[in-house]
């Protein structure tokens, strides 16, 4: 595995779903945003808006990591990153299914978001993923 490819591709999955999702939360998420109590989302803190940055950064590095570790089983390319997207996705509903329970957040306010967020996240694996490089033997050697 190539850890410095993997965080960096990281760091671009990272990077493309944070656009993609904070696009996607203005455009189809205005129910959700209105159903956070205390409105939050609303007026988020600097705080909180670095806390979201950095575990989208997070998720993204954790995504290629899964891409990497999948790659030798299902090849390299877009299939595998679909793969990995697709996983990625499910962590992301089943944790915010967690939370509309724990804040009381009508299910029909997130169900819109949840939908228009599995195609982002799958191309912002594939966008991640397209770099990725597995170490030859003689790089590796250099190393």
């Amino acid at each position: 595995m190539n850890w410095g490819r993997v965080f960096l591709c990281g760091l671009v999955a990272g990077g493309v779903w944070t656009l993609l999702s904070v696009t996607l939360l203005a455009l189809v998420g205005g129910d959700f945003v209105d159903a956070v109590p205390g409105g939050r989302l609303n007026v988020p803190s600097g705080g909180l808006q670095a806390f979201l940055l950095l575990s989208n950064f997070a998720a993204g590095i954790w995504a290629m990591w899964l891409y990497a570790a999948i790659r030798p089983r299902y090849g390299p390319g877009p299939k595998t990153a679909l793969v990995a997207g697709l996983a990625w996705w499910i962590i992301v509903s089943l944790q915010s299914g967690k939370w509309v329970a724990l804040l009381s957040v009508r299910p029909k306010a997130v169900l819109t978001l949840l939908a228009t967020t599995l195609p982002a996240i799958i191309v912002s694996a594939v966008v991640g993923a397209w770099p990725y490089e597995e170490r030859t033997k003689s790089s590796h050697a250099l190393n």
